[in-house]
């Protein structure tokens, strides 16, 4: 309980710096690469999506380039989803201000897709989180991720001797944040979502990124 108490509070801490990020958020690296941007055109969202940690709206631009017919997007940030409404217009989109970790889906979706945000789910509630979406899948649903993989831990500030992997992160104003960050390896990554009853295809691309698609098998190990 102490445990989930401690992750509670870094939680919180991930969530007020993204607050406070909104503005700048869009300087960052998120931006669909080619390669990136192929390999979501791969999977093929398609009907009902739910999109994770839309942020200001980058991947979800991306997203409605494919046939989707309606398109939720959640995020913990007000300020971010502010920005998101302000930029895409589109009848298909609808928008809930959530904490990510509290949110459980009341329907189902055809695909589920997030950028740059499994990193930032602290290690203790990886199990729950994919439980979570496989609760958020219809029975051939899917899943399609990106992020930093194993490669980028080397550009980042790590926080020495925490339990839970951190970095620190400092904004326009000087002021000093610190994000939940773990950084996956593909193959591991695949390992422990087969574990979990998923089957899973994890590649890194380019200098520092990964994309994955994965699906519940229904069988954990399989």
């Amino acid at each position: 309980m102490q445990g989930k108490r401690y992750d509670d509070k870094l939680i919180a801490g991930q969530i007020a710096y993204y607050r406070a990020r909104a503005g700048e958020f869009d300087g960052g690296h998120h931006h669909p690469t080619p390669e990136l941007a192929r390999s979501l055109s791969a999977f093929k969202p398609h009907g009902r999506v739910l999109e994770i940690a839309c942020g200001t709206g980058i991947w979800t631009a991306e997203i409605l380039r494919h046939p989707v017919d309606a398109l939720l997007c959640i995020d913990s940030a007000p300020e971010m989803l502010a920005i998101h409404e302000s930029r895409i217009d589109d009848a298909r989109v609808r928008r809930e201000c959530r904490d990510l970790f509290r949110w459980e889906p009341e329907e189902v979706f055809d695909a589920v897709v997030f950028g740059f945000w499994l990193s930032h789910v602290p290690p203790s509630r990886f199990a729950d989180f994919w439980a979570v979406l496989q609760r958020a899948l219809t029975p051939h649903g899917r899943v399609y991720f990106v992020d930093d993989d194993h490669r980028a831990e080397s550009t980042e500030q790590l926080v020495e001797g925490s339990s839970v992997p951190m970095v620190l992160r400092t904004l326009a104003d000087n002021s000093v944040h610190v994000a939940i960050k773990s950084f996956h390896e593909p193959g591991a990554l695949a390992a422990q979502l087969s574990g979990l009853g998923w089957r899973a295809d994890v590649r890194s691309v380019g200098d520092r990124f990964l994309w994955g698609i994965a699906q519940p098998t229904g069988t954990p190990g399989r």
